[in-house]
């Protein structure tokens, strides 16, 4: 009987000690996964780190031969002399004033035309498609020449109208692939129930689709943010007036002015280059689960 038991027991050893053997290999494999992603993290995130920085210091400091990688006492009033030299403040209105038009517009037409796309046949669908996809190929700045002869025989120069009629005219290309790539990943049996309590078409988008779709809403609001706030060519093409400049343009401003004066500013470009960062730091923070979900979900089904 003893050697029966003792015989018995040995499987249970020998199992207890594979499962500790593989968990410490999980634990060895997950403390290298996040040692190395920890590592990049730092490297990606050195220029932030450096352009705080450098905005801290006083010029001698970021033009000394010896690299300063932090200051030796934190120069807040650079961020003072940014708005006290440009009227930088209204520099940074305006981009917030271009991206709360484009935002919603994106949105809302590229949602109508998501829809149309991945719920609805009609003559020719597949190639309008296609042809929708194909316009993502061509270099934006092909057709800026065109697009600035409209605008100038329409009197629109000097105005935000070029900088955001586009984003209330179907959002662009890739905001509407996304969007239909995502209504595409929803169950249709939505739609068949919702057509059977009687609603129509755009009851089911509006009450049934739009609520699924917030982290697909929330990656084409944060994509759309981006592309407004970080624009540079748009704005510098059609505004003419320093009072309506984006901040993008009025930081270049800034940089000409620069240069034009023996007084050195480059720690006060490197305070308004932070000030730029603060709201697409602030907005990726906030809405990162939905952005990441948002490109994940999109790719499930074409």
């Amino acid at each position: 009987m003893a050697t029966t038991s003792s015989q018995s027991s040995t499987p249970v050893i020998a199992v207890d000690h594979a499962s500790s053997r593989a968990r410490r290999n999980q634990r060895a494999r997950k403390l290298f996964i996040y040692t190395t992603l920890t590592i990049f993290g730092l490297f990606f995130a050195f220029p932030l780190f450096w352009t705080v920085s450098s905005s801290l210091q006083t010029w001698q400091e970021l033009r000394s031969y010896t690299p300063h990688l932090l200051p030796e006492v934190p120069q807040w009033s650079n961020y003072a002399d940014v708005f006290r030299l440009v009227p930088f403040a209204r520099w940074v209105l305006n981009s917030f004033t271009i991206v709360f038009i484009t935002i919603p517009g994106t949105i809302f037409t590229a949602t109508m035309t998501a829809y149309a796309f991945a719920r609805f046949n009609f003559f020719g669908k597949n190639i309008w498609f296609i042809l929708l996809l194909s316009t993502m190929m061509i270099p934006a700045i092909v057709t800026f020449i065109p697009q600035y002869l409209l605008f100038f025989n329409l009197k629109l120069i000097d105005t935000y109208v070029p900088l955001t009629i586009g984003a209330w005219l179907g959002g662009g290309a890739f905001m509407i692939f996304l969007l239909r790539q995502f209504i595409m990943s929803i169950p249709r049996d939505l739609d068949e129930a919702a057509t059977i309590d009687g609603a129509g078409p755009f009851r089911i988008l509006w009450s049934v689709l739009v609520p699924l779709m917030k982290p697909a809403l929330t990656t084409v609001a944060i994509l759309q943010f981006l592309t407004d706030w970080n624009d540079f060519f748009g704005p510098f093409i059609y505004l003419n007036t320093m009072t309506r400049y984006t901040a993008a343009v009025g930081l270049r401003t800034f940089q000409n002015m620069a240069l034009e004066t023996t007084d050195p500013r480059d720690h006060l470009l490197m305070a308004g280059a932070a000030i730029m960062t603060i709201p697409v730091l602030v907005l990726f923070a906030v809405a990162q689960r939905y952005f990441v979900s948002g490109v994940v979900l999109s790719g499930l089904k074409v």
